[in-house]
């Protein structure tokens, strides 16, 4: 486990991580843009480390915003950077967070798997009452 002091440290990086992101993506060069992304990812991992990420991390009851969250990240992500060819603000803060997404809503998926079949179930059982 780490210290305390080793967790504000990393929040100290993340910040700074995220700092260079954000005046790399104002540039106009084009691979300063996309290397501004791939900053801002491992600020959001250096985020995970300090005592703010663990505790989202292992919030149960934010399942469903941990899954949506992903999903939102992903498609920013993909349409912005990769569709578009131009990383801009959106994509730059989605790729920030899409790492405690990740840790948030990977763990999160069986369980919201299981509740939209829940939700199928009671959909069937409510068309065959009315069918009855």
């Amino acid at each position: 486990m780490l210290s305390v002091g080793s967790r504000f440290g990393m929040l100290l990086i993340a910040a700074a991580l995220l700092f260079v992101a954000i005046k790399m993506n104002k540039s106009q060069n084009k691979k300063m843009k996309h290397t501004s992304i791939i900053s801002a990812f491992l600020a959001g991992l250096f985020f995970l480390g300090t005592i703010v990420g663990n505790w989202i991390a292992g919030a149960q009851w934010l399942a469903g915003v941990g899954v949506a969250g992903l999903i939102v990240c992903a498609c920013v992500i993909i349409v912005d950077w990769l569709a578009d060819k131009k990383p801009d603000k959106p994509a730059l803060y989605a790729s920030f967070a899409l790492p405690l997404f990740i840790i948030m809503g990977a763990a999160s998926l069986p369980a919201v798997g299981g509740q939209i079949a829940d939700s199928g179930r009671e959909v069937g059982n409510q068309m065959q009452q009315m069918g009855k």
